[in-house]
């Protein structure tokens, strides 16, 4: 068995000696991301205060500034993967910054952002409902993949 499983790596390694060299060092990334600037330190700020904001609203996270490094690993992954994200987050600020208006606080536009019917409808076809199906709702599944959940008692 030994023996095979040495030609089949050594056959691969002949027929493209660049993999192994190669294999661990791929990064997926979308060939327009190299084109695309740096998000603006405004829209990592809002999407840090929405990441935050999830947590506290769903009682899904007791601190976390632990995590601040993976949201900004986990957004700039998905730009390198689909560029469009970086307009998502540009256009979840300015929805969020619109609803803080709208409600009078941080805290009350957030709530509608996560309750609201019209920003659940599917395919989302406003900036509200992209806002909360493209961005919000993913991370929140960034917190329950990173088992930031807490447990509370009712």
């Amino acid at each position: 068995m030994h023996n095979i499983v040495n030609l089949i790596v050594n056959k691969s390694r002949d027929s493209d000696p660049g993999l192994e060299a190669s294999m661990y060092r791929a990064k997926a990334q979308h060939p327009l991301s190299d084109a695309r600037s740096p998000l603006p330190e405004e829209v990592n700020e809002a999407m840090w205060r929405l990441f935050v904001a999830i947590g506290t609203f769903w009682e899904t996270v007791a601190d976390p500034t632990p995590f601040r490094s993976r949201l900004q690993s986990f957004m700039a992954n998905r730009i390198a993967l689909m560029p469009l994200y970086a307009d998502y987050y540009a256009i979840a600020k300015r929805v969020i910054d619109d609803l803080v208006v709208e409600c009078g606080s941080e805290a009350a536009a957030y709530e509608r952002l996560f309750t609201s019917k019209d920003a659940a409808k599917s395919p989302p076809t406003t900036p509200l409902a992209l806002t909360r199906q493209s961005v919000s709702n993913e991370f929140l599944t960034l917190q329950m993949a990173l088992g930031v959940l807490i447990c509370t008692e009712s």
